[in-house]
């Protein structure tokens, strides 16, 4: 992730539009992991809490399309942590 794209949202602005039953299932733990991560850095960061709500309430379907928002987040991040803190 770390060459990756920084994004200017944390979320996609119609990324629930997507067909959820197109994508695979990834790995639940590491998706279950890796939201609970962002959900600790709610703690820190309160403007990005509706993003990691939305990837939360969905925390028992991991498909790839919320594996790959999941990734728009932290690309989200590391846009922030780059050009310094704006919510």
């Amino acid at each position: 992730m770390e060459s990756s794209k920084p994004m200017e949202t944390p979320l996609a602005s119609n990324w629930m539009k997507e067909n959820v039953t197109s994508g695979g299932v990834v790995e639940a733990i590491i998706y279950k992991q890796l939201v609970g991560s962002l959900m600790y850095l709610v703690n820190t960061r309160p403007y990005m809490f509706y993003a990691v709500k939305k990837l939360r309430q969905d925390m028992v379907k991991s498909i790839k399309l919320y594996w790959k928002e999941t990734k728009h987040v932290l690309r989200y991040i590391r846009g922030t942590t780059l050009h310094g803190y704006h919510p």
